[in-house]
């Protein structure tokens, strides 16, 4: 047994820290057991409602504006404020599905919630059906809503794939978030073509967002897995990605085998349902299917653009941008690629829209081939993204091929023709795929890969064969490598997870940071939420660093204050507001704001005067402003709060 599986955890004052058992005891030692959904544990007894004149009695959850992304009368959420009444449990949401961690990070969320005097419903859902809610007009169904975002190479850059989901248009905005000075900075720099002009733009509003604690971002977690280091040397360990996942190439290129075999067998728990990338739906498919497809750029591990398919590129102007093209590079069937490719693979897009290709094309109002090896794309606006997650994301199609398709969306190639490092073998749908090494790839160059890897680089004879087998489930993912079966287990583990994995010979737990945040999103239209002297108490009130240390063993990092950018980012801003970790002034917070809590803990909304400014508060004028910005008194001093 580890250290961190024999320690025990304890639920005493609110400053005290779990340990990793401790997390799953606290919700039967707190809150008995009602911790999970469909309890509500008790209520406080309410006040009598001192309602100032001209003031509501009691507030809805409501849209407090008009959203373009929403259809919908009223919010799914249902989670009102009454003067003087005791707080309702809390609708929280999450799922395990998610990370192997992901239950007791609710936990931790709760016993915050706990200390503050509320009782949290946690809601467990399967992963599919919380990302589906999400994305509904509607809006998020709980008051907050936790998941960690994808790990994809877009996200880490450039800061838009995730800035960009808080301004009012955006569909990934279904927390109702809206800030007007953060919305014009967003608006800014997503145009501003010039870099050192954009990075000042993208740091005011991380400092906005952080301020304003427009979400919880708790922690970066770390992409841990395991793979065998007898078989294998040159694993790379790139951000977002770790060793083993499929969002970049970086290790099947870079491996050398310490044994006869050159064939690198990657167990993997999900399978893909066609050979047909650009119309992907995602998951699966638009990440493996990426070995065998070059992009216009790519990513390097330390989050550098560099060339791919384009050797060179800029804007000309603020909606022009001229790329020179690699020469002498061929598809996987011998044909010449040439810049006729790009231009059609673009078009052909944009006219049977491409559902994984949105982020590349989209922007792209025509292409112009100014020879064999160069292209010009025309944007419809200025797009400051363009050459950094747009073009990293672009997959280019051989025209040869698909030019006779008559529909491009339903078509499944019998074996897909790219450009890239390595080419396709053999499919065996929900079994395994294979690919095997194309030789003449830049990639396979031990120079250029030194040059693009630095101290990860690695030289020698390479791999032949890369092969996905599809396992099961994690245990039977673990089994596999400690047998011999597999060489890596290319999905996430936990860390007790990867610690099992590695108690084998030659098997190594690996583990690498993400650029990734888990999001604890909040929803706008609840009236609690829009006061955000609650939302400083509750940023106060998580035990972020706490639960990296004893719970992930340090296997993530903590962001200073609510920031969506991470510090492995070229686009990171260090210096934002931090509201740490302090329990005791998080309940100070909300008393001066007029909450008052009964004998036993329990926390009531204002009443009297104090529910007048709590309503004020709320206004959408408001809602970014704090007590004093406001003139409102210091209400945990006046008779009419007790």
């Amino acid at each position: 047994m580890t250290a961190e599986e024999n320690h025990e955890g304890s639920v005493a004052g609110g400053g005290d820290r779990l340990t990793r058992r401790g997390y799953v005891a606290a919700a039967a030692g707190a809150l008995g057991s009602s911790a999970l959904a469909g309890c509500s544990g008790g209520q406080a007894q309410s006040l009598e409602p001192d309602v100032p004149k001209g003031v509501p009695e009691t507030v809805e959850t409501q849209y407090w504006r008009e959203w373009d992304t929403v259809d919908a009368e009223s919010p799914p959420l249902d989670y009102g404020a009454t003067a003087g009444a005791a707080l309702e449990s809390l609708p929280v949401e999450f799922s395990s599905e998610d990370d192997p961690w992901m239950r007791e990070h609710a936990l931790m969320v709760q016993r915050g919630l706990s200390d503050l005097g509320i009782t949290a419903q946690l809601n467990d859902r399967p992963l599919n059906q919380l990302y589906a809610q999400s994305w509904t007009a509607k809006g998020l169904e709980a008051a907050i809503s936790m998941s960690t975002q994808g790990p994809d190479p877009q996200r880490g850059l450039d800061p838009n794939p995730l800035l960009m989901r808080v301004t009012e248009e955006s569909l990934s905005n279904y927390d109702n978030y809206y800030h007007p000075e953060l919305q014009e900075l967003l608006t800014e720099q997503a145009r501003t073509t010039e870099r050192d002009e954009r990075e000042e733009l993208v740091d005011q509003a991380q400092a906005i967002f952080a301020e304003d604690v427009g979400a919880l971002v708790t922690l970066f977690p770390n992409i841990v897995t395991a793979a065998n280091t007898d078989r294998w040397t040159g694993y790379v360990k790139t951000p977002g990605n770790g060793p083993t996942g499929d969002s970049f190439v970086w290790t099947e290129v870079n491996l050398q085998p310490e044994t006869d075999s050159r064939t690198y067998v990657k167990g993997v728990s999900t399978s893909m349902n066609s050979l047909n990338l650009p119309w992907a739906a995602g998951g699966a498919e638009a990440k493996r299917l990426t070995f065998i497809y070059d992009g216009l750029f790519d990513a390097t591990p330390d989050l550098d653009v560099v060339p791919a398919l384009a050797t060179d590129g800029e804007f000309v102007d603020e909606t022009t941008v001229e790329l020179s093209l690699r020469e002498g590079v061929e598809w996987h069937d011998g044909e010449a690629f040439t810049a006729e490719d790009v231009k059609f693979t673009v078009e052909l897009y944009d006219e049977y829209a491409s559902t994984s290709q949105v982020p590349f094309y989209e922007p792209i109002e025509s292409v112009d081939v100014l020879g064999d090896h160069e292209v010009r794309f025309t944007l419809t606006e200025p797009d400051a993204a363009f050459m950094t997650q747009r073009v990293v994301r672009s997959v280019i199609i051989p025209k040869h091929r698909w030019e006779s398709v008559d529909n491009p969306s339903q078509h499944n190639p019998d074996a897909p023709i790219g450009t890239g490092p390595f080419q396709f073998e053999n499919w065996e749908q929900g079994t395994r795929l294979e690919a095997s090494r194309n030789g003449g790839h830049w990639m396979f160059d031990d120079e250029w890969r030194a040059e693009a890897l630095g101290e990860q680089a690695a030289s020698g004879p390479g791999v032949d064969n890369v092969v996905w087998l599809n396992v099961s489930n994690v245990d039977a993912l673990i089994g596999s490598l400690q047998s011999g079966s597999i060489d890596a287990v290319g999905t996430n583990l936990s860390d007790l997870q990867a610690d099992r994995a590695a108690g084998s010979d030659g098997v190594e737990k690996m583990s690498a940071g993400s650029y990734a945040p888990l999001i604890m999103k909040l929803m706008f239209s609840c009236p609690l939420i829009r006061d955000k002297e609650f939302r400083v108490a509750l940023a106060k009130a998580v035990d972020s660093s706490g639960f990296v240390e004893d719970y992930l063993q340090g296997q993530a990092t903590v962001p200073p204050g609510e920031n969506l950018i991470s510090s492995l980012t070229q686009w990171h801003n260090s210096d934002v507001r931090d509201y740490s970790y302090d329990p005791e002034e998080a309940r100070r917070v909300l008393e001066r704001a007029g909450y008052t809590r009964d004998d036993d803990g329990n926390l009531r909304y204002p009443n009297g005067e104090a529910w007048g400014a709590f309503v004020e508060r709320i206004q959408p004028g408001n809602m970014h402003r704090r007590r004093e910005e406001l003139d409102q008194p210091d209400f945990s001093q006046t008779e009419e709060s007790r």
